[in-house]
């Protein structure tokens, strides 16, 4: 009998699995998004610091990074996360255009996936997100 309550209490005591971190992710406040694409000779990487609000299952904020920003649009699905950002870069505005992000929340509980930028078409990069 003692057995069995040692082994209960000790299933009990065991890490949550990512998917029961996803259903309580809160995308409000500040977060770091980076990452890169690369095709050939062209790389567009992106560090952006966003200031995100979120509203049931949408979210949206405002990007700064160190050659500009944008406005992020996006949803939350669970262990999931899309959005778009619409980056205007300041210092070379041939460069400004839209970044997708399609990431899921990993174990360590930043969200990894892949990045799309309208630069480089057909061309898929990596990207990230962490709470800051």
């Amino acid at each position: 009998m003692r057995l069995s309550v040692v082994v209960t209490m000790g299933a009990l005591a065991l890490p949550l699995p990512a998917a029961a971190f996803a259903q309580s992710a809160d995308f409000s406040g500040k977060w770091l998004c980076n990452g890169l694409v690369l095709s050939g000779r062209a790389a567009f990487s992106f560090g952006q610091i966003c200031d995100i609000t979120q509203t049931g299952a949408q979210i949206a904020g405002l990007c700064k990074g160190p050659n500009g920003g944008g406005s992020l649009v996006g949803v939350v699905n669970g262990g999931a996360v899309d959005f778009t950002l619409q980056l205007t870069n300041t210092q070379n505005p041939k460069l400004s255009g839209v970044l997708t992000f399609h990431g899921k929340i990993s174990p360590d509980g930043v969200y990894r996936g892949t990045a799309l930028d309208s630069n480089l078409p057909g061309v898929t990069g990596q990207g990230a997100m962490m709470k800051l």
